[in-house]
């Protein structure tokens, strides 16, 4: 923890006339199984830094802060270290980055402080990747292409290859921002090696439509990974109402097979809520949520998130 707080006074120092903003996730977890246990936990915790440095130059510096596989302690990483440079091709960007996958959606669902994107959950894509890519609109159509090690923002490149990633919509895409509809896909191909000698890959794509008026948000997606040795799928379905300024209800249905060509061996999680605007910065969001696979016991929970926004 000592190390994290260094880091981050060292940052602050060095970027101190960056603009300052963070997010931190914590939440209070009830299990309803037979032991009734029930923890806080702090989940997220960004940190960032981010300014213009000419009319069209930005950069953007985020730390990620976390608690270990183990829950041992928290682990500072660097999930964006990117400079966008607006050139007559489009906004390129260069180095650690968000991915481009699941984006739209993650805007579309709204509540990241909840539930992460069924992509992520499943391992269909990390969340950022250090690279190089170029965004580029074309009327109604928002593009973003990239190029990118493939190991996320948490591991080192560990072979030659490169993942390419190439998302597309037509209408709206920050409908957590604006009233409309938008319909896309996304779609990324991974080389691999499978051993010394051979050369395999990983082919994802998602389809997504979302529309957000009238006091409701809601979208849909259907993702699909391809190995040579499995195909796994999600159909996932998330929707918002606004019931006033201050209070929403939202609900969400993930649907995972890890392997379509295997009988009974998919899971449900189902979120339903009510969240609350309690003052500017701070979001409450009681859950409850209910994982059942296909075959085996599950697992009932009631989750009070808590978001807070600087």
């Amino acid at each position: 923890m000592k190390k994290v707080a260094m880091l981050i006074l060292f940052s602050t120092l060095l970027f101190a006339d960056s603009n300052v903003s963070g997010k931190v996730f914590f939440n209070h977890t009830i299990n309803l199984g037979e032991d009734g246990s029930n923890a806080f936990n702090m989940k997220r915790a960004y940190l960032t830094f981010a300014n213009n440095v000419s009319d069209d130059l930005s950069y953007k510096l985020t730390y990620d802060i976390g608690s270990n596989e183990d829950d041992s302690a928290y682990t500072a990483f660097l999930k964006v270290a990117m400079v966008k440079w607006k050139s007559r091709l489009g906004d390129i960007s260069i180095g650690m980055q968000g991915m481009n996958m699941f984006k739209t959606m993650e805007n579309t669902w709204g509540h990241r402080f909840i539930a992460k994107m069924p992509m992520d959950t499943y391992k269909f894509s990390p969340s950022a990747d250090l690279g190089i890519g170029v965004t580029r609109s074309f009327g109604l159509v928002s593009t973003s292409a990239l190029i990118m090690n493939g190991g996320g923002f948490k591991k080192a490149e560990m072979d030659s290859h490169k993942k390419l990633s190439f998302h597309a919509v037509y209408g709206e895409y920050k409908l957590n921002k604006k009233d409309g509809f938008n319909a896309g896909l996304s779609f990324s191909y991974e080389p691999y090696d499978k051993d010394s000698v051979t050369v395999e890959n990983t082919s994802i794509m998602g389809l997504f439509g979302g529309y957000a008026g009238n006091g409701i948000r809601a979208g849909l997606e259907f993702d699909t990974k391809k190995n040579k040795d499995a195909k796994a799928q999600i159909i996932s379905t998330y929707v918002t109402y606004r019931l006033s300024d201050k209070i929403s209800l939202l609900g969400r249905l993930d649907m995972y097979d890890p392997d379509t060509s295997v009988g009974k061996d998919g899971v449900q999680d189902i979120i339903v809520g009510v969240m609350y605007n309690a003052e500017k910065g701070l979001t409450i969001a009681p859950t409850f949520r209910m994982f059942t696979p296909e075959e085996g016991d599950g697992k009932n929970s009631i989750v009070i998130n808590f978001q807070f926004v600087f």
